[in-house]
């Protein structure tokens, strides 16, 4: 069996994705390019079916030698789905491009763009990136948004009352920075956007400085500008129209974090910054205007971190060992936890294994994400610390000490609910470790999600 039989064995030959046209206004010419046409679309369209019928919210196809692998990214799992030969690697990275409307003649420089798609009756963006490696070969990048799903308001997140109320009672007084925090590709400009969502919107005046594309955001004002406008003529317009809070994106550097705190006393400002936690944000926000904006400005920085969620079909309950819960410091009345379903013992030959356990999942029994939070709170006594040169070590202690909400322990109330499990929180919060392997086990195909 040749190369090219052999990966087609890799896809489903079910029901196949509706490409509707690129995005942001471009044009897909399929007719000049019949030979791309006739070498590429059956591929693509059977690797982004089966990577949509398989829940997958990033595809990927990456050069490694001469051949090109595809990954499926699921719940932030990446998973080999395939190998491509060489020169079938290259034409379905070209043909997605030109579905894209991007250039199939350029290969030496990174591009972005989008197609619009159809899948078992839903809609979908197919948000494309394409990266040079080496001459002509490119890494290909697809990330998946199901139009109809939206992640941009408390509720579509399962964001926590208390913490909701706790930010909108910090939103009460119209000044005050309040970011989120996370490395790239982490949910942070979500999250940013759910932090926004939390304010009062009906008792309070909300605008944003942002073009958030395709993400809309709810009874928010967007502020119209003109050419020249810079971000401190658009806060100055908002202020004529007695604004209250600013969603102002991302904060990205000193010059910018400046022009937000001095006006920090007269609006709230709703963003995010680039760190791995809180309290090395607070640091950076330290470093580049110092401690006579950050201590009076700063409210608030939040962090999330996304967990895979036990699918409620197949996880096993059981009683946990008293011990276990007073380590870990769970209540002590906690008398059932989950976890996903065991392969079965040797010594019993008739015990179901997994895969009968998980039939509707095909032996995953994990579906879908859910976020535990951290957030740093500027109070009195956290004042005196950063004042005194304390460091990001020094921070987290004192957010230690006053009980403020961290991830590991917010984990775990995800856990005491069944959200999820303990083994999935050891592999989420497990230090990352060089060079780690994606997994080998080809990704299984689920049914539609439940209502």
């Amino acid at each position: 069996m040749s190369d090219a039989e052999d990966n087609q064995e890799e896809f489903d030959d079910g029901e196949q994705v509706l490409f509707r046209g690129p995005m942001y206004g471009r044009e897909a010419n399929l007719k000049k390019n019949p030979r791309l046409v006739q070498a590429g679309l059956i591929s693509v369209k059977r690797i982004i079916s089966s990577g949509l019928a398989r829940r997958a919210h990033t595809i990927l196809i990456e050069p490694k030698g001469p051949r090109s692998i595809v990954r499926y990214v699921i719940d932030g799992i990446p998973y080999v789905a395939s190998q491509l030969p060489g020169k079938m690697g290259i034409a379905v990275v070209q043909m997605v491009k030109l579905l894209a409307g991007l250039d199939v003649q350029s290969r030496v420089e990174a591009q972005s763009g989008g197609i619009l798609a159809e899948f078992d009756e839903d809609e979908y963006r197919l948000l494309v990136e394409t990266t040079p490696v080496r001459g002509a070969v490119e890494r290909l990048k697809i990330r998946v948004e199901n139009v109809k799903e939206s992640w941009l308001t408390p509720g579509d997140v399962g964001f926590p009352d208390d913490l909701k109320m706790k930010i909108r009672e910090m939103t009460e007084e119209p000044n005050g920075v309040i970011l989120a925090c996370g490395m790239p590709e982490s949910g942070v400009t979500s999250l940013s956007m759910v932090v926004l969502h939390c304010i009062d919107s009906y008792l309070y005046s909300v605008f944003s400085v942002v073009d958030t594309g395709d993400k809309k955001l709810i009874n928010v004002t967007d502020v119209e500008t003109g050419e020249d406008d810079d971000l401190e003529i658009q806060l100055d317009r908002i202020l004529r129209q007695e604004g209250d809070a600013v969603y102002v994106g991302k904060v990205s550097g000193p010059e910018q974090a400046e022009l937000l705190f001095q006006y920090s006393d007269r609006l709230c400002l709703i963003g995010e910054i680039e760190s791995r936690t809180p309290a090395e944000a607070v640091r950076k926000l330290v470093d580049w205007v110092g401690l006579e904006r950050v201590l009076p400005g700063l409210r608030a920085v939040i962090s999330q971190k996304l967990i895979r969620r036990l699918c409620e079909d197949c996880r096993q309950a059981y009683r946990p060992d008293p011990r276990l819960l007073k380590r870990l410091g769970l209540p002590r009345e906690t008398t059932v936890l989950y976890r996903a379903p065991s392969p079965p013992s040797d010594d019993d030959p008739n015990a179901p294994s997994v895969a009968e356990l998980c039939a509707d999942c095909n032996g995953m029994p994990y579906h879908g994400r859910v976020a535990a939070y951290e957030m740093f709170e500027m109070t009195p006594e956290m004042k005196e610390v950063i004042a005194e040169g304390g460091t990001a070590i020094d921070i987290r202690r004192q957010m230690v000490k006053e009980k403020q909400r961290l991830l590991q322990q917010d984990a775990l109330r995800l856990v005491v609910s069944g959200v999820t499990s303990l083994e999935e929180l050891k592999r989420a919060f497990a230090s990352p470790k060089a060079g780690r392997r994606p997994a080998k086990r080809r990704p299984v195909k689920r049914k539609r999600p439940r209502a």
